[in-house]
């Protein structure tokens, strides 16, 4: 090949190149949800997918995958394609589940790519009303004269929820009981019945048996107050800011996706979560919207592997 032929062949491919970043997306995208229909990330990728259509100028389809704890999902994510046509939606769980469960087909740091964030969740220690404390410390003070009595319900075990209750029994260091249910919403009601004493939700879920008195928040568990509950302190108020935490969301790419595709979508994820339309939309769930960089993102997720890590080492967390 001469000299002027491999220029022209080099040519070629850049300008081929070119055109494939131009292009993209070239067909529908899909975004895996690892969990049923009707939870935050299902209704969030279903605002978010019909926002990213008309942006991205292709049909976006959100598909719900559930099962095995989101495992399910989060492998079917790493076995997708690099192209930029699969997202993933990710919640604390996606880097939770390497310490809790064995055997993995998915590494969260290895097999993708952040895109973005998405949503900010925050999670809330509500008591049923027969129980005597009107606010943590009293609740903590009534766990020390009962150790072992009090049991805090969870969506399930090796769950956010139950690697931040384990966070706080270690920091508060009472004898409290974890309590393992298929769902936040069965935890909840348990506690609203009497069934339990305690229960550890997403804000969201405790509003409606708040105002109708079946439940008494008492600390949430992030760095502002809920706007939902604003006479409610946070665990940092409470004394507690190693405890501080957010139930977050976000999406990832398969981690051979083109840096061109990561950028061309982050870009319209954060066009829609600042419209006016998906934030109101979104406080109507208890979320707020998060937008931010693939950077961004990508440190909250390495930051969380380390930090959940080290309380599942400490409590000796299994999952189911």
């Amino acid at each position: 090949m001469t000299v002027r032929a491999f220029a022209a062949a080099l040519l070629a491919a850049g300008l081929l190149g070119a055109a494939h970043a131009q292009t993209f997306p070239s067909k529908p995208v899909r975004i895996i949800v690892p969990f049923p229909p009707g939870g935050a990330a299902d209704l969030t990728s279903r605002v978010l997918a019909e926002h990213l259509a008309k942006g991205l100028g292709q049909p976006v389809i959100a598909e719900n995958r559930p099962g095995a704890g989101a495992v399910i999902g989060y492998e079917l994510g790493a076995r997708a394609p690099g192209d930029g046509h699969t997202l993933l939606v990710t919640f604390p769980s996606f880097v939770i589940n390497p310490s809790v469960k064995p055997n993995l087909k998915y590494d969260p740091l290895k097999d993708f790519r952040a895109v973005g964030q998405t949503i900010s969740v925050p999670m809330v220690f509500a008591v049923n009303p027969s129980v005597p404390a009107k606010t943590l410390a009293e609740l903590v003070a009534l766990a020390r004269a009962k150790p072992g009595e009090i049991a805090y319900g969870t969506p399930g075990a090796g769950t956010t929820h139950h690697v931040i209750g384990e966070m706080f029994r270690l920091a508060a260091n009472v004898d409290i009981v974890h309590a393992p249910f298929q769902g936040g919403g069965p935890a909840i009601a348990a506690a609203a019945g009497g069934h339990i004493p305690m229960v550890l939700a997403n804000v969201s879920e405790v509003v409606p048996f708040a105002k109708n008195g079946k439940m008494r928040p008492l600390a949430v568990t992030t760095a502002e107050r809920a706007d939902v509950f604003p006479e409610v302190p946070t665990l940092r108020e409470a004394g507690y800011p190693e405890v501080e935490s957010t139930n977050w969301s976000g999406l990832v790419v398969p981690t051979a996706t083109p840096a061109s595709a990561v950028a061309r979508l982050n870009e319209e994820v954060v066009r829609a979560l600042r419209s006016a339309e998906v934030v109101e939309k979104f406080k109507t769930f208890g979320m707020s919207a998060a937008p931010g960089t693939p950077e961004q993102f990508d440190a909250l997720l390495r930051s969380e592997a380390v930090r959940y890590a080290k309380t599942v080492r400490e409590a000796g967390i299994k999952a189911d």
